[in-house]
């Protein structure tokens, strides 16, 4: 086992989970926006644009803050058994967003199912940026000692 990569993997982990919960959630206040009674509410595209990604900003420390423990758990498990497939994150992120975002107790109406899709989706965006950062080569230290060249 290479020390270089398991400082790596150390690194990369959570930069990618900060990454995709930061890109989730900007997509996630762009896409509450959306949601706004009157799209020209401020009348300037630059202003709405980035009210969107400051209220991202603002999201990013609720959804952190619940999805860290599920997500690490998540990405471990990930680590382990060398899961590198797109389709995992992005389901992962799926399911963990939905988890999130949805309350048991709330009213099934149009609104609370637009945002449950709204949330799905930046869930979607989180999986796919994580791996891309950090989820393609998981696994890396595990594959590193299948992979030793072996003696004559």
């Amino acid at each position: 086992m290479s020390l270089s990569r398991l400082i790596a993997r150390i690194i990369m982990v959570p930069i990618g989970l900060f990454l995709a919960i930061m890109a989730a959630s900007i997509f996630l206040g762009f896409a509450l926006n959306s949601m706004a009674p009157s799209p020209g509410m401020y009348h300037d595209p630059a202003a709405e644009n980035m009210f969107a990604i400051f209220s991202g900003f603002v999201l990013v420390f609720p959804l952190g803050h619940f999805a860290f423990y599920p997500a690490i758990l998540g990405l471990i498990i990930a680590e382990i058994f060398s899961w590198r497939s797109i389709w995992i994150y992005l389901a992962y992120g799926l399911v963990l967003s939905f988890f999130i975002t949805h309350s048991p107790n709330e009213p099934v109406d149009a609104m609370a199912i637009a945002i449950d899709i709204r949330a799905m989706a930046a869930g979607l965006i989180g999986g796919f940026v994580y791996w891309l950062i950090a989820g393609r080569g998981a696994g890396i230290v595990k594959r590193s000692l299948d992979n030793k060249p072996k003696s004559l």
